[in-house]
């Protein structure tokens, strides 16, 4: 409900629903625009690549919903809670120029940041299945081969080197993001960031979130994978409903778990982050979020 109501209201709001202004004479085109286009319509593909691979194929298959499937609509669901990114703070800079129509921050209730500027939809939303589902994937991957190489291993090891594994590939990830100029992050702790005070800064701790966040999807299948009943730890119980309505509470107990985990993984410890920051740049006019619409 949260959601539905948040995406209402910003859609009538008819100030803050359509594209982040370019405030000045910065200018972000020729190779530069190019290659932002590319990341966009390359997430996009990679978004319905997911989609076909954890959900569509699998639904098709077996004419059920799994465990992946619902994960890949929770994970949709969840990118709607995006902007609490910035809810203090603007701390994720976002480059107006990618396709947007603008941020709907201001239907949070007490957001404090600015509310004027534009997520990049073609790009953000793939990232809440590449980042979970897909790196989840590929953390379980890491897991069964070291249980495979090493019979016995501790979860707590396996996981930690799966996770460790996802924390250097997003560092490197994230770089060409920042250098393409997706994206800048204006405000972080220097002690805990690369570049510091570069056009190019990037705080460590964005990628030690996202593998928290990945670790966490990882957690909720490795429980079905573990499972004599093949259930998660989510769906466990579900037995006592009536057939018909299994389906339905397990994806809403899935929906949920992505919801609050994205919130507990990443957007509450990172809105904390962005207070007291010590490593302030100066971000062009195309990243700047625009006055406060009335």
């Amino acid at each position: 409900m949260f959601v539905v109501q948040a995406l209402a209201r910003w859609v009538a709001s008819g100030t803050e629903f359509g594209p982040a202004p370019i405030l000045d004479s910065d200018t972000f085109d020729g190779v530069q625009l190019m290659l932002l286009r590319v990341i966009e319509v390359a997430s996009v593909l990679v978004l319905i690549a997911t989609v076909w691979v954890f959900l569509v194929r699998p639904y098709l298959a077996h004419r059920r919903l799994g465990l992946d499937g619902k994960i890949v609509i929770g994970s949709l669901l969840a990118a709607a809670i995006d902007p609490l990114i910035n809810y203090f703070h603007y701390t994720f800079a976002w480059n107006a120029h990618a396709w947007n129509l603008g941020s709907w921050l201001g239907s949070f209730p007490l957001a404090q940041g600015p509310t004027h500027y534009g997520e990049g939809l073609a790009w953000f939303i793939p990232q809440y299945l590449y980042l979970g589902i897909g790196l989840a994937s590929i953390e379980g991957r890491i897991i069964l081969a070291l249980r495979r190489r090493y019979p016995g291993v501790p979860d707590v090891r396996a996981f930690a080197v799966a996770s460790g594994s996802i924390f250097i590939a997003d560092c490197l990830l994230e770089q060409v993001f920042i250098r393409a100029g997706v994206y800048a992050f204006p405000r972080t702790w220097s002690a805990l960031t690369l570049f510091a005070g570069t056009p190019y800064q990037f705080p460590i701790y964005e990628s030690l979130f996202v593998a928290v966040y990945a670790t966490g999807f990882t957690a909720l299948r490795m429980s079905a994978l573990d499972h004599p009943s093949g259930l998660s730890f989510v769906e466990r119980g579900v037995e006592r409903w009536r057939p018909s309505l299994q389906t339905p509470i397990t994806l809403l107990g899935v929906i949920g778990f992505c919801a609050v985990w994205a919130a507990l993984a990443y957007f509450l410890p990172w809105s904390w982050m962005s207070n007291n920051p010590d490593s302030l740049i100066h971000i062009p006019s195309y990243m700047t979020p625009g006055p406060p619409s009335h």
